[in-house]
């Protein structure tokens, strides 16, 4: 069986972590509650780490 709901999640993670490379390549401010400004830089880590998932998991569907 190909297990559809790997193939969602994947195409997900990696659509997320090309969300997360373009706020890190266009340094789009992100601020919480007029007050707390979240730094650029933990998207580039978050993009690394979803397309690492999403690949993981695209392979594993192979098997």
């Amino acid at each position: 069986m190909k297990r559809p709901a790997s193939l969602v999640i994947g195409i997900l993670l990696l659509f997320l972590a090309f969300a997360q490379l373009l706020r890190f390549l266009f340094a789009v401010p992100i601020i919480v509650a007029n007050c707390i400004s979240i730094p650029v830089w933990p998207s580039a880590v978050a993009a690394v780490f979803l397309a690492l998932l999403g690949v993981w998991l695209l392979n594993e569907r192979k098997q």
